[in-house]
């Protein structure tokens, strides 16, 4: 499972791109049941304002800042023989 995680899924999150960023994100988390993949650059607070796109991404910001993204549907970024 682990393997095919690396072989099939990290390349299409674009790590490549994401180990040379100023400020890579402190973790990512999957909800299968809800099927949205969580990408957390820094911790949340009450104060952030949050906001859905038209690619079903909610952006969340602090001032000009993105703190965090939630992926809706994120299912449809990889193809379907991935389990």
């Amino acid at each position: 499972m682990e393997q095919a995680f690396v072989k099939s899924v990290i390349p299409k999150l674009g790590l490549q791109h994401i180990i040379s960023m100023r400020k890579p994100p402190l973790w990512f988390s999957y909800d299968r049941q809800g099927d949205a993949l969580h990408v957390i650059f820094e911790e949340a607070k009450k104060s952030d304002k949050a906001a859905l796109d038209m690619n079903d991404i909610i952006v969340s910001k602090r001032g000009g800042k993105i703190v965090n993204m939630t992926i809706l549907n994120a299912s449809r970024l990889f193809s379907s023989n991935h389990n």
